[in-house]
């Protein structure tokens, strides 16, 4: 499972520190390659991505520099990457999220298209993690509520 959350992109902090988009981009091919090649080694290995648009905005999506990135990520995974992912589940979707997405799509593969899962937030998404990430949810992904209802079901209660 490998967790992104393109809330906390700073660019000025990334300027600051005299890095560029190719450096962010190859930052990513490096944690990548290293889950792959290092954590979980094989060919034949597939990754979970959960993508976590919690604290995202739609100023950040007016951001030329921001969309930009988004774009040349989403196409260097798609060219580079396209059976290594099993699911890319995109949680905590904002409501205009689905017309943001649309301009993603035709950069896809077809094979990639079928592998994205958008989730809003609560019960619904809660049960869909536990669904697809099994053990390795992180419990940061889910809500409190969800946790306690768990928790109370493991114990045996209603």
């Amino acid at each position: 499972v490998f967790v992104q959350r393109p809330a906390i992109l700073d660019f000025e902090i990334m300027r600051r520190n005299n890095a560029t988009i190719e450096d962010l981009l190859l930052h990513y091919i490096y944690v990548i390659e290293y889950c792959w090649n290092i954590l979980d080694p094989g060919h034949d290995r597939i990754m979970t991505n959960v993508l976590d648009m919690r604290g995202i905005s739609f100023r950040n999506m007016r951001n030329q520099e921001y969309v930009g990135f988004g774009k040349r990520f989403v196409q260097m995974m798609s060219a580079n990457y396209p059976g290594r992912s099993y699911k890319t589940l995109i949680v905590n979707a904002p409501t205009w999220f689905h017309a943001l997405y649309k301009l993603f799509k035709p950069l896809l593969r077809e094979s990639t298209r079928q592998k994205i899962v958008i989730l809003k937030a609560g019960e619904q998404q809660d049960v869909a993690l536990k669904f697809y990430l099994g053990d390795s949810l992180p419990e940061d992904l889910v809500s409190g509520d969800f946790n306690a209802k768990e928790k109370k079901n493991e114990e045996g209660g209603d």
